[in-house]
């Protein structure tokens, strides 16, 4: 997958390719909305994922490397520090669900978990990144899914 944005009077633009198979599917738009998607096929992937990066570096888009996005963290009570199957499905859904819609709205991805403790009490992290910090916030707030109380925070990668 390749995944370059660029900074436009209307905002942050995103310009995204992946390919399955024969099938390569294109995704542009703005930083938090979904954009227009399409497929072409393309016999050489390696070849079309090139001529892509190409275009859309040549039109001034580039990559946000890690360091220059956003940590959201979502972060939500369990009952123990032994997770139960209902805990790991939760974490899975959550993650799923974040990653899919910072996927589609062009926002960055949901990057792993972890679990601690604090005051006797356990809790679970969901880290993603964001290249904005704003928009990441409110997306997993729509999107985590939690039927509990929990917060969302962020900070500035590194």
């Amino acid at each position: 997958m390749i995944k370059l944005y660029k900074k436009t009077d209307e905002g942050l633009q995103y310009a995204e390719c992946w390919v399955d198979d024969d099938m390569a599917t294109v995704h542009i738009g703005q930083v938090g909305t979904v954009g227009e998607c399409w497929e072409e096929e393309c016999g050489n992937a390696k070849l079309f994922l090139k001529k892509f990066k190409q275009q859309y570096e040549s039109e001034g888009y580039a990559a946000v490397p890690d360091n220059k996005m956003y940590w959201i963290n979502i972060t939500w009570e369990v009952p123990s520090e032994n997770l139960s199957a209902e805990d790991e499905e939760k974490i899975a859904a959550v993650y799923d669900s974040v990653n899919e819609a910072f996927g589609w709205l062009g926002l960055g991805y949901a990057d792993g978990f972890d679990t601690g403790e604090n005051n006797g009490k356990y809790f679970v992290t969901l880290y993603a990144l964001s290249v904005d910090k704003e928009l990441g916030i409110s997306a997993a707030k729509e999107n985590a899914g939690l039927e509990c109380e929990f917060e969302v925070t962020s900070e500035k990668f590194g």
